[in-house]
């Protein structure tokens, strides 16, 4: 085929916050419509705080009708073909298009000072407009069902259920524990024997992080430099707690970590601290009961989703995390992605890297992880996808 196979590991979708109301069950639109204006301001101040008010007000401005794809079907399809991009993983939208479900059912499902019911709530009428709109172009779409895992397991289970009854092949999990079980506790074995099971993916996916002092300077370039810990840690208990012994078929994908140097140093970090020493003699024997290590864990149940941050210059880490631990995405419609600028970034971000290991990471390895249909994707892909000669001069 003279054109790549293009998967995006990173998309979001949502409708305009007003819109939720539909999909929430009856019950819960009184309390909806009390408190929906209030989400929205709150979403405008938090732009605000994080200094990006101006330039996200610009995006819209310059980039509208490309924005709708967030909730339309067609203006979405037609990004993706200018876009060369044949599916794509999709989760909820975030602050920069106000997107988000409500009750704090968002990209971070924060537990903390959330009301378990709504949030539910939110997370339902989510996932319920989310296979409707997977449904209208099911071969391009991968749905990821958001679920506040924190609350009620058979909840949890319930919901996963349904997703994958409906056609979503992904499961967001929060990232930000904040004083609740983490994801060593065997409470949530049922939940990962389910989601074994039925061959779903466990996403996490980057932004949350605990609260800032924003009176003080400098609050954002903290956060800027350990998000990426915060989406990290739930591996560290899902690895040192046994989680993929107990369940070695499970699927892990970590989404936009925003450096892909960060995923070899991780390994190795993991890897250092599980070997037997003289300095972590005193904490315990934490690490024997593992059948691999760290890393072999991560090579065998986890994928990076490395989405827009891609670093051109780092082709050699994605070769020492493995090149079939890789996809690319592109963050439409977030302002920090590629889009609309998509074929430019693929080809700048990817150099260095073979055209074997370019079917990889651009889309072979997001087909075999969420078990698409490639043949047909291949049909699309011979029409919309990106030359291959187009990057004939970036390859190794």
């Amino acid at each position: 085929m003279e054109r790549y196979l293009v998967i995006s590991s990173d998309g979001h979708a949502g409708l305009p916050p007003e819109r939720y109301r539909e999909y929430l069950e009856p019950k819960y639109r009184p309390i909806f419509d009390e408190h929906v204006a209030a989400e929205i301001a709150a979403r405008a101040e938090a732009e605000k705080f994080m200094l990006i008010s101006d330039f996200n007000t610009r995006w819209r401005a310059e980039n509208w009708d490309g924005l709708t794809g967030a909730w339309d079907s067609s203006a979405r399809n037609k990004v993706l073909d200018r876009d060369g991009v044949v599916a794509e993983v999709l989760f909820t939208d975030g602050i920069t298009e106000r997107n988000s479900p409500p009750f704090g059912a968002d990209l971070g499902m924060r537990p903390r000072g959330a009301n378990p019911e709504l949030q539910w709530a939110g997370a339902r009428a989510h996932n319920r407009w989310l296979a409707e709109f997977c449904e209208e172009a099911p071969l391009r779409r991968i749905g990821v069902a958001l679920v506040p895992a924190f609350w009620d397991i058979e909840e949890n289970l319930k919901e996963i259920r349904w997703a994958s009854d409906r056609g979503l092949k992904s499961v967001m999990l929060p990232v930000l524990v904040e004083g609740y079980d983490s994801y060593n506790h065997p409470k949530y074995d049922p939940m990962w024997e389910l989601i074994e099971d039925l061959g779903l993916v466990v996403n996490f996916h980057s932004g949350p992080a605990p609260d800032y002092d924003r009176e003080s300077p400098g609050w954002v370039g903290v956060y800027v430099c350990e998000f990426t810990f915060w989406m990290t840690r739930p591996l560290f208990a899902m690895i040192f707690g046994g989680v993929f012994d107990r369940f070695p078929r499970l699927k892990v994908q970590l989404t936009e970590a925003g450096g892909d140097f960060w995923w070899p140093w991780m390994m190795e970090m993991m890897d250092y601290r599980a070997r037997p020493k003289k300095g972590s003699a005193k904490m315990g024997d934490h690490a024997s009961s593992l059948s691999l290590t760290p890393s072999e864990f991560f090579r065998r149940n986890v994928w990076v989703a490395s989405s827009s941050q891609m670093d051109h210059t780092r082709g050699d880490d994605y070769r020492k995390i493995g090149v079939d631990r890789i996809m690319w995405g592109t963050d439409y419609p977030h302002p920090e992605g590629t889009w609309p600028n998509t074929s430019q970034q693929m080809i700048g971000s990817l150099r260095g890297l073979s055209g074997d290991e370019l079917d990889a990471v651009l889309g072979l390895n997001a087909a075999k992880l969420y078990d698409l249909d490639l043949p047909a994707l291949n049909a699309l892909a011979a029409r919309i996808g990106p030359l291959k000669s187009a990057f004939d001069d970036q390859a190794a």
